[in-house]
């Protein structure tokens, strides 16, 4: 009878290999991209093998397309958390040279890049003084404050749609206002 289960199980899956092989290797490939080390063959062989082996549990499997699915991902999320890439803690591009240690990268700006963000925030508080009123109100409220239109709506009595076009139209003059300063991104 055992023998029975595992000839069903094991032709069940070698049925569904032969049927959907491309598939399986075009699910392996497209979640591989990361791990070019990997040949998406041998993930699909070895998971395969390893359903075989256990080719008594695929009589209870109710999906096994689904079940083979999920292991090639968790096959792959395996990998993934195996990966390792090296990193050398020096460079040294030219043997004669010493050795170069890598530092990580400074998180403080440097100067320029100081200067250039105090230089548009300055811009953005007089483009955002120069605004109506209304759409001023509006842009800062779902901008900075977060609110979202329908408790602006309801908070100040106003359709949706109005606050929509305001707020529309003080992005379009905030845009036009900076947009030489995009050279500088």
């Amino acid at each position: 009878m055992a023998d029975a289960i595992m000839t069903d199980g094991t032709q069940k899956l070698g049925e569904l290999f032969v049927r959907e092989k491309t598939r399986l290797l075009g699910f392996v490939r497209r979640r591989l991209l990361d791990l070019s080390g990997l040949d998406a063959e041998d993930i699909l062989s070895e998971v395969i093998y390893n359903l075989l082996r256990r080719a008594d549990l695929i009589g209870e499997v109710e999906n096994l397309s689904a079940y083979v699915y999920r292991s090639l991902a968790n096959r792959i999320t395996d990998e993934q958390r195996q990966a390792v890439s090296v990193v050398s803690a020096v460079e040294s591009p030219d043997p004669s040279r010493p050795a170069v240690p890598l530092l990580p990268p400074d998180p403080r700006p440097r100067p320029d890049q100081h200067l250039q963000q105090a230089e548009l925030r300055q811009r953005l508080f007089l483009a955002i003084d120069a605004l109506s009123p209304p759409e001023r109100a509006i842009w800062i409220a779902t901008e900075i404050d977060g609110l979202s239109f329908r408790e602006l709506s309801e908070e100040w009595d106003e359709p949706i749609g109005t606050l929509l076009s305001r707020k529309s139209r003080a992005t379009a003059r905030l845009r036009q206002q900076l947009s030489d300063y995009r050279n500088y991104r």
